[in-house]
């Protein structure tokens, strides 16, 4: 296992943070209707939490993201701004596709961003997933434990143990807003590791879920 985190949960202002950033990216390619799109999802989910009407005036993802961070909700405003990516996603293209991506660079460049450096044996996976993980949890977003496994085969197997994430994903697998065009799962947090691993390595990764229940999250990574 790797440096655990400090903290059971998550910075909520860092983490929604993040998840605005990744947003920006996506608005980068789709315009402003896909932001205008994830915006109205939120607040209605929102609205329907709290009992009260949707607010007006709110036309950008850091307007969002204060009012998802002032309201006291079922669910946390971090839970609540990633099924409107979701929904919104699979408005657009009918599963989680290049959207995704586009999401997952633009929050995987904010935590090299804040990465100390990427230099030394990059070819060692141990040293690459260690810098993410420090990265992660300076910037207080990290999942609880995390760990890994190189196996025979080249691939790396992948940990993350009690994630905040997970009764949000199963929320959002259940209305089908977690699906690739191949059928298979699609996760952030893995989908950040592979950001991290292709910008360490200079190989192109990608990752197939093989377990998704509490506490454990495991994911086979490899090249392609």
């Amino acid at each position: 296992m790797l440096e655990a985190a400090p903290n059971l949960q998550p910075d909520m202002r860092a983490i929604t943070q993040l998840i605005t950033d990744g947003v920006k990216a996506q608005e980068n390619v789709y315009g402003p209707v896909f932001t205008a799109k994830v915006i109205d999802y939120a607040l209605r989910l929102v609205s329907k939490q709290i009992g009260e009407e949707k607010p007006e005036g709110i036309t950008n993802l850091d307007q969002l993201a204060e009012y998802l961070l002032s309201k006291e909700c079922k669910l946390p405003p971090h839970w609540i701004l990633l099924w409107a990516v979701f929904k919104t996603e699979k408005k657009f293209e009918g599963y989680q596709g290049a959207g995704m991506r586009l999401m997952d660079m633009g929050i995987s460049r904010k935590v090299m961003e804040s990465t100390i450096d990427l230099e030394g044996d990059l070819s060692d996976v141990g040293s690459v997933l260690s810098k993410l993980r420090r990265s992660t949890i300076e910037m207080k977003v990290a999942p609880l434990k995390m760990g890994y496994k190189e196996n025979e085969d080249g691939s790396i197997s992948v940990l993350h143990q009690d994630c905040y994430f997970l009764d949000a994903c199963q929320l959002a697998l259940n209305e089908g807003l977690l699906k690739r065009a191949d059928g298979r799962m699609v996760c952030g947090v893995f989908s950040l590791v592979r950001q991290y691993l292709k910008r360490a390595t200079g190989r192109e990764w990608d990752y197939t879920i093989s377990i998704f229940d509490k506490p454990n999250c495991v994911a086979k990574f490899f090249t392609v």
